[in-house]
């Protein structure tokens, strides 16, 4: 009876909530459920339903996606996520069951997705990327306010409006309004220096990049040293140093901005010898002029070599004249400046020794 009760609180607890359980919670949202790996590293495997219950996947049963779990313990083989089922959750656009599945199949054709069943230890999957953060909290923008003031027009469920505005308007270039002026684009759920350290947050890693280099078969040591120093060389560029002195600012280009197709869905990443690359030197022109805010007459004035030069990847150790001057110059002016303020704290720590010494 005390088992039989247990259950049926569970279950009228995910009711309340208005979560889509198809039974998982009733183990998983208990705190302290863990599991131990092969390699004796601890996993938590439990589930705030608070949290999934205002997520992205709310509606979603964790079947759908965790579709090849039959047993209980689970074969960890088994438990990760399908992305490109189709989901129960209909597609008010087509009415058709949704599915990511064309995005998943441009993954496998990119070059995180093309390698993944070799090593999937070294490539991203969607899950390593997708950390499924909670919606955007359209209440805190002026500007999506009155959109959503707009859609209670016609939509009669303010609910279902906010929802589906609060998804969209994490990817639209939407601003926040200050005192009459647009600021904080939402261009991705993260900003531009967060995607950045999602991106070093691999190919930082040597061991990493070089195993990638060894399962791709790539030979050319120019090609090599590209990839190894790929996140160095960014930060030193203008692109980056914009980035982290105003991570919001969306006039700097993140790796996003140039590595993905203008018409793309960020996830058509290719090498910059394939034909579908953005960086290809047929579409690189396209790529730097994607924005207003970027380069607009790079392929108006057809600026290839403008495009291709070692300045968007400028490796911290000088390689050219040009490259040589910018060091120069970045020296002196960081030597300058250390001197000036050692000077204007030394002569402050000098005037208070006095007026000390004076009293």
């Amino acid at each position: 009876m005390i088992a039989l009760l247990g259950v049926l609180t569970l279950t009228s607890g995910a009711g309340a909530i208005s979560i889509k359980d198809d039974g998982c919670l009733k183990c998983h949202r208990l705190r302290g459920l863990f599991a131990v790996g092969k390699d004796n590293r601890v996993k938590d495997c439990s589930i705030n339903d608070a949290l999934y219950a205002h997520s992205v996947h709310r509606n979603v049963g964790c079947s759908e996606c965790h579709d090849r779990i039959e047993e209980y313990p689970h074969n960890p083989k088994n438990v990760k996520a399908n992305c490109a089922n189709k989901c129960h959750v209909i597609d008010p656009s087509t009415g058709k069951s949704f599915s990511h599945k064309a995005v998943v199949d441009t993954w496998k054709k990119s070059v995180h997705g093309k390698n993944y069943s070799k090593a999937p230890d070294i490539y991203p999957s969607c899950e390593y990327c997708h950390t499924n953060k909670l919606l955007l909290d359209v209440k805190r923008f002026e500007a999506l306010n009155k959109s959503f003031d707009r859609c209670s027009i016609c939509h009669g469920d303010k609910g279902w409006a906010e929802d589906r505005l609060a998804h969209v308007s994490s990817r639209m270039d939407v601003a926040d309004e200050r005192n009459g002026f647009a600021l904080g684009f939402i261009k991705t759920r993260r900003d531009g220096w967060e995607v950045v350290e999602l991106c070093s947050s691999c190919h930082s890693d040597r061991k990493k990049m070089e195993k990638a280099i060894k399962t791709e078969g790539i030979k050319n040591i120019y090609k090599q040293d590209k990839i190894l120093h790929a996140v160095e060389s960014y930060k030193v560029t203008m692109h980056a140093k914009m980035l982290y002195l105003d991570r919001s600012d969306t006039r700097a280009a993140d790796c996003l901005d140039c590595h993905t197709n203008r018409d793309g869905n960020f996830h058509d990443i290719f090498r910059e010898d394939s034909p579908a690359s953005s960086i290809n030197v047929k579409n690189i022109e396209k790529t730097c002029s994607r924005s207003s805010e970027c380069h607009p007459l790079a392929e108006a004035k057809d600026m290839k070599k403008f495009a291709t030069t070692k300045w968007v990847h400028m490796r911290p150790i000088p390689e050219s004249l040009g490259q040589w001057i910018v060091w120069v110059v970045r020296g002196v002016f960081l030597t300058l400046v250390t001197v000036v303020l050692l000077f204007a704290t030394g002569f402050v720590m000098l005037d208070l020794l006095k007026n000390l010494r004076g009293k």
